[in-house]
């Protein structure tokens, strides 16, 4: 494989990283990589919203996936591949995602948009539509990071999150949030899941 220049350090290249990440550790730090990689796509013109890593010609992912010596580290990076999404806008996301996959349930839409009579509501970080059930990762930077509160006080967002959850309520979807501490706990967040309505497809 070729080395790339970073400064003074020569590098493997992006491809080549992201298949040894995606060979050699857990679902969700694959998956965070390979989200990484798929916006990194994205914004290159290089990679359709719905569309696969495995998919894209020209970039090696397959290939190199496909040379891996051995079958379980090839089907875990297959499985990482094929969930990257350049819509994941968070590692909490791509953790979140990893961990419904480990759970059994369905992978949901990123950033759905919703609307009322009133206009637009927001997007939501998760939406399952056959079950109707929205869904957000909550970490602790959209209401503590002053940059990403945009001018308003920290007890202002969280009152601005509660009339955007209701809202979305009204329109007769369950509606459900988790943290990291839920993600580290599998149980929790699959209790969490279930009492908002969402139903495993190989429940465990």
């Amino acid at each position: 494989m070729e080395p790339v220049q970073h400064g003074e350090f020569r590098c493997t290249g992006l491809m080549q990283t992201a298949v040894d990440v995606m060979v050699s550790g857990r679902l969700s730090n694959e998956l965070v990589v390979a989200d990484g990689v798929a916006r990194r796509l994205h914004s290159d013109g290089v990679l359709a919203a719905d569309s696969s890593l495995l998919s894209v010609p020209g970039i090696g992912i397959a290939d190199r996936i496909a040379a891996h010596p051995f079958g379980a580290a090839r089907r875990r990076a297959e499985l990482a591949a094929a969930l990257a999404s350049p819509l994941a806008e968070s590692v909490g996301e791509s953790y979140s995602r990893a961990a419904f996959e480990y759970l059994g349930f369905e992978q949901p839409v990123l950033q759905h948009v919703f609307s009322d009579d009133d206009g637009f509501i927001g997007r939501s970080d998760c939406w399952w539509p056959g079950q109707g059930v929205v869904g957000e990762f909550d970490g602790n930077a959209k209401y503590v990071d002053a940059a990403l509160r945009v001018g308003i006080t920290a007890e202002e967002a969280v009152y601005l999150e509660k009339l955007r959850e209701d809202r979305i309520r009204c329109l007769g979807y369950g509606f459900v949030r988790w943290s990291w501490a839920d993600v580290d706990n599998p149980d929790r967040l699959r209790g969490k899941l279930l009492a908002a309505g969402l139903r495993p497809r190989n429940p465990h």
